[in-house]
């Protein structure tokens, strides 16, 4: 049996209902709550300020909670960006 990528796993767990999103705000500010395997609860979203997704588990790089957020959000264009 072959392990589940990040692509695969991100997509199961949001079909799974286990990603559940708290805010979107004007600025950009995305924050959303997803249970992990384990049934932890890790808190995730996108910062603005930094134009960067993050997520309180220990993966490096975009983890599957990240990947499950993304299939439903997009980070915000920079409005200067939008003309």
């Amino acid at each position: 049996m072959s392990r589940e990528n990040a692509q695969a796993k991100g997509r199961r767990l949001l079909t799974e209902g286990r990603l559940r999103v708290l805010r979107i705000e004007r600025s950009g500010l995305i924050v959303a709550e997803c249970r992990g395997d384990s049934g932890e609860v890790y808190t995730l979203g996108f910062e603005p300020m930094w134009g960067q997704w993050r997520c309180t588990c220990e993966a490096k790089g975009r983890c599957s909670h990240i990947i499950a957020l993304m299939l439903v959000t997009t980070a915000p264009v920079a409005e200067s960006a939008v003309a």
